[in-house]
C-alpha cells in the first residue's frame, strides 16, 4: 500500500492545514513523489504531525522541509509558501541553521542547544529571535541519512526579558551615588553603551530661565551627555570630551532655545506606520523637543536613513527654585519590534535614569545649599570681627 501523508494527519487538526499537507506536489521537490519515500517515514511524520511543539523534518539533499501546525505561529509570514521548499531558501536570511544540518549530515550525530540565535523575514522585517532546540538524525534502511528531526522551541521573548533586565539592573547599580546631575547623566551614557536593546542614546536637559533684565522666560535644552562621547574622570572633571555624532542623525544641537520654535507648525512632520512597531513615527529634520515638551509624552521618530528613535520625557522636581526636566532619547534595535513590552521596558529605563537623575540634583543642592551657609557664617564671623575691632578702636 502506498504511503499517504493523509494516514498521517490526525483528523483533528485544522482543516485548512491537512488540505495544505495533502495537496501539496511532492513529486515537485528533491524528494519525489510520495510512493518512493521509504515506508518508515510515516512514523516520523506521526510524530512530527502530532506533536504539540514546533517540530520540523528536513530532508533529502537540499533539505527539504515539512513541518506541523504547531510551527505556523513561529514561522508567521512564511507559511505557507515554506512548505516542501529547501531551508535555505526558508531561512535564507540565517545560514547558519544548513550549517547544522550539514553537520549533521557528515557527524550522523544529533545536536541540541539553548537559545539559538537566528535572524528572520517572518513578519515584515528581519528580527532577532532565539530558539532552544534539539535536532535528531534521520536514517535509511541503508545506514545514510536521509533527514533530520527538528523540535524547537522559541524563547525569544524569555531572552530578551533577561536581556533587559540586566540593563535594568546595571543602571541601578553603576549610576547609584552620582554627585552631580552633570555626573549622572554621563554615568547614565556609560552605562548604555554597547546595549542591543538602546543601540545609542542622549541626554537633553531643560531648563526654564527668567530673565532678570527683560522679564522674559525662556526654555533652554542642553545636550549633556551621550553614548558617543569618550571621556575619562579628568576630562568630566575640566569639562572636556569627544562627542561623535553620526550623519543620520537630524539636526543635532549642543543648545536650543524651545521658546522659538515652541509655536512652529508641525508641517514638517510626516506620521507613518511600520511593520516594526505597533506605535505611529514622526519623519523630522530635527529633535522634536519642544513637542515632547508641549505634550509632555514620549514621542517615537523615524531617522535620516529610516531607522527609528524614541524621545521619552522625564519632569526633575525638587525643592528649589529650578524647573528642570530630562528628554532621554534611545535608539530603537532595529532587529526588534516597538511593541508594548519594548515600550515598557523604556518607561523603565527612564524611571531608573530619572532616580540617578534626582539623587544627582540632591547632592548638588546639598553641596550648594551647605556652600551659601558657609558664606553667610563667614560673612556673620567678619561683621561681628569688624565689630569688635571697631569697639575696641572706641576704647
Amino acid at each position: 500500500m502506498p504511503l499517504s501523508l493523509t494516514n498521517c494527519v490526525d483528523n483533528n487538526q485544522n482543516s485548512s492545514f491537512l488540505d495544505v499537507i495533502n495537496n501539496y506536489d511532492w513529486s515537485s521537490t528533491s524528494l519525489g513523489s510520495i510512493e518512493s519515500w521509504e515506508p518508515q517515514f510515516k512514523t516520523v511524520l506521526q510524530l512530527c504531525f502530532k506533536s504539540i511543539f514546533p517540530t520540523y523534518i528536513y530532508m533529502g539533499p537540499d533539505w527539504t522541509t515539512v513541518y506541523n501546525e504547531a510551527s505556523i505561529p513561529v514561522l508567521k509570514s512564511k507559511h505557507p509558501h515554506a512548505l516542501g521548499k529547501p531551508a535555505i531558501e526558508i531561512w535564507h536570511e540565517s545560514p547558519e541553521l544548513v550549517t547544522k544540518l550539514d553537520r549533521i549530515r557528515e557527524s550522523g550525530q544529533g545536536i541540541y542547544g539553548y537559545d539559538f540565535y537566528l535572524e528572520a523575514l517572518r513578519d515584515g522585517y528581519r528580527e532577532e529571535v532565539y530558539f532552544d532546540y534539539a535536532f535528531t538524525p534521520i536514517y535509511k534502511s541503508d545506514g545514510t541519512i536521509w533527514g533530520v528531526v527538528n523540535m524547537t522551541t522559541e524563547v525569544t521573548q524569555k531572552v530578551l526579558n533577561n536581556r533587559r533586565l540586566k540593563t535594568l539592573n546595571s543602571l541601578s547599580l553603576q549610576t547609584a551615588g552620582a554627585e552631580s546631575l552633570e555626573i549622572a547623566c554621563h554615568t547614565i551614557m556609560k552605562t548604555l553603551q554597547n546595549n542591543k536593546d538602546i543601540p545609542y542614546a542622549l541626554i537633553y536637559i531643560v531648563e526654564n530661565h527668567n530673565d532678570p533684565k527683560t522679564g522674559l522666560k525662556s526654555l533652554i535644552a542642553r545636550l549633556v551627555a551621550t553614548t558617543f562621547d569618550e571621556i575619562c574622570k579628568e576630562d568630566l572633571a575640566n569639562g572636556k570630551f569627544k562627542r561623535h555624532i553620526p550623519d543620520y542623525f537630524p539636526e543635532t544641537n549642543e543648545t536650543i532655545n524651545l521658546t522659538k520654535i515652541s509655536d512652529q507648525g508641525n508641517d514638517n512632520y510626516i506620521e507613518v506606520k511600520l511593520a516594526t512597531s505597533t506605535y505611529p513615527f514622526l519623519k523630522c529634520d530635527f529633535w522634536p523637543i519642544h513637542l515632547v515638551m508641549k505634550e509632555e509624552k514620549h514621542i517615537q521618530i523615524l531617522l535620516n536613513d529610516n531607522s527609528q528613535a524614541i524621545l521619552l520625557p522625564s519632569k526633575l522636581t525638587f525643592c528649589n527654585d529650578r524647573n528642570l526636566s530630562a528628554i532621554l532619547i534611545c535608539g530603537i534595535n532595529p532587529l526588534r519590534k516597538l511593541d508594548d513590552q519594548y515600550m515598557e521596558f523604556y518607561k523603565l529605563v527612564l524611571s531608573s535614569a530619572n532616580k540617578s537623575l534626582m539623587q544627582g540634583m540632591s547632592i548638588e543642592e546639598e553641596r550648594r545649599h551647605s556652600k551659601i551657609l558657609a558664606d553667610l557664617n563667614h560673612q556673620k564671623d567678619t561683621f561681628f570681627q569688624n565689630i569688635s575691632h571697631e569697639l575696641k578702636s572706641i576704647e
